[in-house]
């Protein structure tokens, strides 16, 4: 029964909401738009308004961040607004002499009014035909591993087994993809987390949408299936996920566990750092996940439980995916958004060093392995026999 009550605590601890940005203040000052994308030599206007009940007199400074020589200097930074109650506005103009990334945001030191919304997130493009480019490679990614799914899933059902596909890459894809779930959907529904990533992230945008938490869920449907067919369909006597990964497994759970448990009780830990948690061992499986089918493929000399059509779609995703992420760079002269994000980077690179692995092992290693290499018609099988497809 504690325990009952204290799970029931943390839950209601985790969907509380911490209320809107603008408690405790009087007035609030917001801008139109927080992202704003332009070309090279374009200019804009940002309006800024001002609403409630302003007491005292504010000064008001327009501060930036990032490559500041993306804008023409400003004439005036300084702004006070007199006591009023009602709504105020005021535009300022943006002229941009050169590509690359800022963020312009209000500093005050006037405690009645909240200044949290007012900031906006510049970027500035050389060229738009390079970002309507990177999209359509970024579309190609996305489409590439959504599908890359489907191939593993189809392989099984026409094999009638499962012998060769690792169990240990299934348990690792389930929970990195419901981590990675848990994590979007706190950024994307949860208010108490939107309010938490405003407070560790002040002057910044949450690009949580609903296509990434639709993602991870078709994502952890599509592994549970292929759990299913593992289920049901005949296997080799034997196979089943190792204890190496249970071991690992158990304890990057029992990981985030104890961190929901610190979040009531250390009062520097919030639930987003259970979410940044998360993702973090999302991260880490993402790196080891496929090491057991290569070790699979390896002890059997055979491919023949892996479809190899997963691994071209996922090796396909991965090289869009980066080509677009250096194409974006140079369109933005902003490098440092490639080599200050080294984890998306490596995974992406790990991704696609992994994939080549596969093909060798495909295409050169074991390329002349009968189809019935793995199964065949040894008493090692459980379940009926399966007619192998035609190798590729």
């Amino acid at each position: 029964m504690n325990l009952l009550k204290r799970l029931l605590l943390l839950a209601a601890l985790f969907i509380r909401c911490y209320g809107a940005a603008g408690e405790g203040y009087s007035a609030i000052l917001k801008v139109e738009e927080n992202e704003v994308d332009l070309v090279k030599g374009e200019s804009t206007v940002i309006l800024f308004t001002i609403s409630g009940n302003l007491t005292t007199s504010a000064l008001l400074q327009l501060r930036m961040t990032g490559d500041t020589a993306v804008l023409e200097p400003f004439a005036q930074t300084n702004y006070t607004v007199e006591p009023f109650q009602g709504e105020l506005s005021h535009n300022v103009t943006l002229e941009t002499i050169k590509e690359g990334k800022l963020t312009l945001y209000v500093d005050t030191e006037s405690a009645e009014l909240d200044v949290s919304e007012a900031f906006v997130v510049l970027s500035v493009m050389k060229d738009p035909a390079i970002e309507t480019a990177a999209m359509v490679l970024g579309w190609i990614s996305t489409i590439a591993w959504d599908v890359s799914f489907l191939p593993q899933i189809w392989h099984n059902f026409r094999r009638n087994s499962v012998a060769g596909l690792s169990f240990d890459f299934l348990t690792f894809n389930l929970i990195g993809f419901s981590f990675y779930l848990m994590f979007n959907i706190g950024m994307y529904w949860i208010p108490g987390i939107k309010a938490e990533f405003k407070l560790r992230h002040p002057n910044e945008i949450n690009h949580v949408r609903l296509n990434d938490v639709i993602f991870p869920l078709y994502a952890v449907i599509c592994t549970l299936v292929t759990i299913v067919q593992c289920i049901f369909y005949p296997k080799l006597e034997g196979q089943k996920v190792s204890w190496p990964c249970r071991i690992i497994s158990a304890l990057l759970i029992l990981l985030v566990l104890i961190a929901c448990i610190l979040v009531p009780t250390v009062e520097k830990v919030l639930w987003i750092d259970v979410l940044y948690l998360m993702s973090y061992v999302k991260l880490f499986i993402s790196m080891i996940k496929y090491t057991p089918q290569l070790y699979t493929n390896y002890k059997h000399k055979s491919t023949a439980g892996w479809s190899i059509f997963q691994v071209i779609l996922d090796f396909s995703g991965g090289v869009c995916s980066l080509i677009q992420m250096f194409m974006l760079a140079d369109n933005y002269d902003d490098i440092n958004s490639v080599l200050s994000d080294p984890t998306k980077l490596g995974l992406g690179l790990l991704s696609i060093f992994f994939n080549i692995f596969f093909f060798i092992q495909h295409y050169w290693l074991y390329k002349d392995a009968p189809d019935d290499a793995v199964t065949g018609s040894t008493p090692n099988i459980t379940g009926k026999p399966y007619k192998g497809e035609d190798a590729m």
